[in-house]
C-alpha cells in the first residue's frame, strides 16, 4: 500500500467546525487507528454537513459496515460509505485523505446548491 501523505491534513482538521453559507456547517473528525480488513488505510473518520437546526444532511464515515448488498450481490468488506440526505447509505471507495476531503466538499456544495 502506498503511503498517504495527505493524512496529516485530514488529521489537522479533526475537531473543526467550518461554517458555510445559509447556516450550514461542516464538522470533521479523524484519528489514526490500527489498519484492519474493514479500515485498511488506518483512519477512522467522520465528515458531516449540518443544516441550520443542526440536523446532519450529508455524511461520509467508516464507523460501521454497510449491511446491504451492492449491485454485485454482497455487502462491501470495507466500512467507507456516504450517508445521503434521503437516508440512503452507499459505499465509498477511499483512495486517500485528500480525495476524501475533495469528494466530501463536492457533495456538500452540490447539496447546498440544490437546496437553495
Amino acid at each position: 500500500m502506498d503511503v498517504d501523505y495527505t493524512i496529516a491534513a485530514l488529521l489537522d482538521l479533526s475537531g473543526t467546525a467550518l461554517y458555510q453559507e445559509e447556516g450550514y456547517w461542516v464538522f470533521i473528525e479523524a484519528r489514526i487507528i490500527d489498519a484492519s480488513k474493514r479500515v485498511p488505510h488506518g483512519i477512522k473518520y467522520s465528515l458531516t454537513l449540518h443544516d441550520l437546526s443542526g440536523k446532519r444532511v450529508l455524511g461520509m464515515d467508516n464507523a460501521h459496515r454497510i449491511r446491504k448488498a451492492t449491485a454485485y450481490g454482497k455487502a462491501p468488506e470495507q466500512s467507507d460509505h456516504i450517508h445521503k440526505a434521503d437516508g440512503s447509505v452507499v459505499p465509498y471507495t477511499f483512495i486517500n485523505a485528500a480525495k476524501l476531503l475533495e469528494d466530501f466538499f463536492d457533495l456538500a456544495d452540490a447539496y447546498m446548491k440544490e437546496t437553495h
